[in-house]
């Protein structure tokens, strides 16, 4: 059972990613009502992600897996709120191209790699491309986020509220965690593809 559920949600999260970032390209990565739509689906995917960790059904550890998916609804969640007019006035300073592109090859590769596993027939390019990729796709994810942050306060400026407080304590974090995490991803390639 715990394999069957890992197939079908790693099979979902790769159709949810694919489909979104499909759209995106070929609507030259411009913020549209659909392109939120279809992020906001995928994104909230990563809800059982957490679910997965907490349960012992994904070797993750919760507590990452859950701080990485709530920074990244947080940013869907502001993506949503901003008016889509601005967004579509900022477009490409918004910050949606990049964690476009970062978010969606992380996902498809995450998807693939865990597919492989749990079908036990790994494929060295997907493990290659999961142990690599991350190098500029965490930081360019992460610039994205903070420019996505930054439309909101353009658009919110100076206004002392409960989301301002939250998404400059989650910024702050960015200094702590950031550093961890990539740090873990260099140790994890190491362990699996022997490079340094």
């Amino acid at each position: 059972m715990k394999r069957i559920w890992l197939i079908a949600f790693n099979v979902i999260t790769l159709f949810a990613w694919s489909v979104f970032f499909a759209h995106a390209l070929l609507h030259g990565l411009a913020i549209d009502g659909q392109s939120l739509l279809l992020l906001t689906i995928a994104q909230a995917l990563a809800v059982f992600e957490v679910m997965n960790a907490v349960l012992g059904l994904a070797g993750a550890n919760w507590l990452l897996t859950a701080m990485q998916v709530f920074s990244r609804l947080l940013i869907v969640f502001l993506l949503n709120w901003i008016p889509l007019e601005l967004l579509s006035e900022l477009n490409l300073y918004s910050g949606f191209a990049l964690i476009t592109v970062a978010w969606s090859v992380t996902e498809i590769v995450r998807a693939l790699f865990y597919l492989t596993e749990i079908w036990k027939r790994p494929v060295k390019a997907v493990t290659f491309s999961r142990y690599t990729f991350f190098i500029f796709l965490y930081p360019m994810g992460v610039a994205g986020e903070f420019m996505v942050m930054f439309s909101f306060w353009e658009w919110r400026l100076f206004e002392l509220n409960v989301i301002n407080l939250v998404l400059a304590g989650v910024a702050l974090s960015y200094f702590v965690f950031f550093p961890k995490l990539y740090g873990h991803m260099w140790k994890q390639r190491k362990k699996k593809l022997g490079a340094s």
